[in-house]
């Protein structure tokens, strides 16, 4: 994020950490106005729920929700769920080593090359099994 726009949100921050100051101070019944859920809501998405609940002395799983309900709009834009890193490129394996040990010491040991390593998993199975 830039630097600009971390600064207004901080600002957008400190605004709402007054609201909420406010709002506790002279608060009429116990439920907080939509205008302030959206400010935290707001601030959340930009330093997160966590930081941002911890500010504003708010319960972090109700915020979450509250960023999530429609009732928000969704002016701001939405958190990934799922983000796909590409694998690094991995040499082929020319060549693998099984080695098993029984229990009375005796021990097995395979070296594979070339074609044959495809089928380690499966011949090391076969071997696991008995």
């Amino acid at each position: 994020m830039d630097t600009k726009r971390r600064h207004a949100a901080a600002g957008e921050l400190g605004e709402a950490k007054r609201g909420f100051d406010q709002w506790r101070r002279n608060r009429r019944g116990r439920r907080i106005p939509d205008r302030l859920w959206r400010m935290a809501a707001k601030a959340a998405a930009v330093f997160g729920v966590q930081s941002t609940s911890r500010c504003l002395r708010l319960n972090a799983a109700r915020l979450k929700q509250r960023m999530h309900s429609p009732e928000q709009g969704r002016t701001f834009p939405e958190v990934p769920r799922f983000v796909e890193l590409p694998w690094p490129e991995v040499p082929a394996v020319s060549e693998c080593v099984l080695e098993a040990e029984a229990g009375d010491g005796s021990k097995l040991r395979i070296h594979l090359k070339g074609e044959a390593i495809s089928q380690a998993a499966s011949l090391g199975r076969m071997l696991w099994k008995g």
